[in-house]
């Protein structure tokens, strides 16, 4: 229950041709780590295809933004990865002969309706009589026309005194319209280059004042959206006609196989995958291929010789969450325990003891819900936020406020040495509970005789040492403790047998220095408990020294948002530290090797 489960081995054979849909179909599984037999690998090779993907690639660049989003369930035609290259490059050239007039010409659409927007911004934006845009348009052959627009935050810029000008501020940015000779303005462009002044071309065909100028952008911006709806409209047809969803998704699928897998034992005929998987029984990797369509034999085996397994964290649905904190010091080793369900218990006893408010704790608890539907990392929140609203209960607190509810044990402020005392035990608990799994990890090595003989005395004596203020038998305890290990380590140690006693006693005094240290770490709960209540109480005595109300539901309103971001904070970082640096060193080394599932293929555009 406690341990950390081996990936199984497996084996597929599969059609050559279908090699590339079988390793995209297994990737998208998630649960398949490629690895090749050493002796067997035959790396698959494909340099050939290089100057097909090439042009693909130029392709792609050109057209990618007109091309319709596919995912690599499209691509279940098996063939060789030669023939879907050519037979897809053909369609793609054969949809370009069609498609390329009608792209520039959506393009040149786009194009003219920025321009147009811009000019619209412009005529809003004049409030003096507006010049005549055909007089500038048919200025010449001496004089010409510019116009230049600059984002916002540009708003200087100096202008040689030849050339007649004018600004304009509209829509957050400056347009400046110049009139002066073609070299001048030449010159005065790769000035305001310089300033992000970007030049806009003036429309041809626009005459008359304001509203003139205004009805016909206007009827300029509906023709040109009218062509451009129907430009779409025919790409996507042509797109459908030459059935570039298929194409594309397999050529894609190519272009992931060839990046991700580097070498596969093949044969003429057949190819051979292998890897590690966490799916055991081989349900869901075979589910996935019928999906896809791809024929193939997987069956799980013996692993090779000398192979390290990857290892997994197999944990109930209310645990998960928590295995952020072991995967910290990395995978637990098969020989180490998985404290994710005994973390999902005490992180958060520990939050909740230091956040303890009830209204605080509902805020944390929505903000969890809200957040876990993008990011599943912050469920930890919400089982945070529900322990802190139960400590709330038994504080009294509500959102600061004292006076709301009647606590179920004591008020913090009041009963500060209880405060402390409380998380004082709670971390000597934690403490025997390392030494516990430590013990169970002995057992899975077989050593379970060796911790007998020292280790155990270690767990008395410390209890004992613990113990001794309180009765005054374990006194006794704690020596006949130390004698049962001294007595172990000399059993344990062979050969120099008194060297190896003064190295026992040494590493002795050393590890119970630190149990007790780390016990004593485990106050700091209480005092970041009393910290919160402190900070709370301060915030409610501000709001209720103000005569004005408003202002004293905002100086509420101010200090719940700060205690909820800063102690949140503080106190989420202080329970991460007190599981890492007091509880894990215990007893966890995170020797396992880690499992790396194939990356899926992402296709969308």
């Amino acid at each position: 229950m406690l341990r950390p489960v081996r990936t199984r081995w497996f084996e597929m054979l599969v059609a050559r041709d279908a090699l590339a849909p079988a390793v995209g179909a297994l990737a998208r599984s998630g649960h398949v780590e490629l690895e090749t037999r050493a002796e067997v690998q035959a790396p698959l090779c494909l340099p050939q295809l290089q100057a097909l993907m090439d042009e693909y690639q130029r392709l792609a660049r050109r057209y990618h933004a007109y091309w319709p989003k596919t995912g690599f369930r499209s691509a279940v035609r098996s063939a060789s990865p030669t023939e879907v290259l050519n037979a897809g490059l053909a369609q793609l050239r054969a949809w370009e002969q069609v498609a390329a007039p009608r792209v520039q010409e959506l393009e040149s659409c786009t194009a003219e309706q920025a321009e147009l927007r811009l000019v619209q911004m412009l005529v809003t934006g004049l409030q003096d009589p507006m010049p005549d845009l055909a007089l500038l348009e048919g200025a010449g052959p001496a004089l010409a026309t510019r116009l230049f627009v600059f984002p916002p935050g540009v708003d200087s810029w100096i202008l040689p005194g030849s050339l007649l000008h004018r600004r304009v501020e509209a829509g957050k940015r400056s347009f400046l319209l110049v009139v002066g000779t073609a070299a001048e303005l030449a010159a005065l462009q790769t000035d305001l280059a310089e300033a992000k002044g970007r030049a806009v071309a003036l429309p041809a065909g626009l005459h008359g004042d304001r509203a003139a100028l205004l009805e016909q952008i206007k009827r300029r911006l509906s023709d040109t959206d009218r062509r451009s709806v129907r430009l779409g409209w025919e790409l996507a047809a042509l797109s459908r006609r030459h059935g570039l969803t298929r194409v594309l998704a397999e050529i894609r699928l190519l272009e992931w196989f060839m990046t991700k897998v580097s070498g596969l034992p093949v044969t003429d005929n057949f190819a051979w995958v292998s890897g590690w998987t966490d799916d055991l029984d081989g349900t869901r990797l075979r589910a996935e291929l019928a999906r896809a369509g791809v024929a193939a034999l997987l069956q799980p085996t013996e692993p090779p010789r000398d192979a390290d397994p990857p290892l997994v964290l197999r944990n109930p649905r209310w645990a998960r969450p928590f295995e952020l904190f072991t995967r910290m010091l990395g995978t637990p080793g098969a020989d180490e325990a998985d404290p994710s369900r005994v973390v999902a218990v005490l992180a958060p006893l520990l939050f909740g003891y230091m956040f303890g408010d009830v209204g605080q704790g509902l805020v944390l608890v929505v903000a969890g819900m809200l957040l876990r539907r993008r990011w599943p990392l912050f469920e930890v929140l919400v089982v945070n936020g529900l322990a802190a609203v139960m400590f709330g209960f038994l504080f009294g607190s509500v959102f600061g406020r004292e006076d709301l509810i009647a606590p179920l044990w004591v008020r913090p402020i009041e009963h500060p040495v209880d405060i402390l005392l409380v998380p004082l035990v709670g971390g000597a608990v934690i403490m025997v509970l390392g030494l516990l799994l430590r013990a169970l990890e002995s057992f899975w090595r077989g050593q379970l005789g060796r911790w007998w003989l020292t280790d155990a005395a270690l767990l008395v004596l410390y209890v004992s040492i613990l113990a001794a203020p309180f009765f005054s038998i374990a006194a006794l305890v704690a020596v006949a403790a130390l004698l049962w290990y001294l007595t172990g380590a000399l059993l344990c140690t062979p050969g120099k047998r008194w060297l190896g006693l003064l190295a026992a006693a040494g590493s002795l005094v050393e590890t119970l220095l630190q149990l007790l240290m780390n016990t004593l770490s485990f106050v700091r709960v209480g005092a970041f408990a009393l910290a919160h209540a402190g900070l709370s109480l301060a915030f409610n005595t501000l709001a209720a020294a103000t005569d004005h109300a408003i202002v004293g539901v905002l100086l509420l309103l101010l200090g719940n948002l700060v205690v909820i971001m800063l102690e949140g904070l503080v106190v989420t970082v202080q329970t991460t530290r007190l599981i890492l640096f007091e509880f894990f060193i215990r007893f966890l080394q995170g020797s396992g090797r880690v499992f790396r599932p194939l990356a899926a293929p992402r296709f969308e555009l």
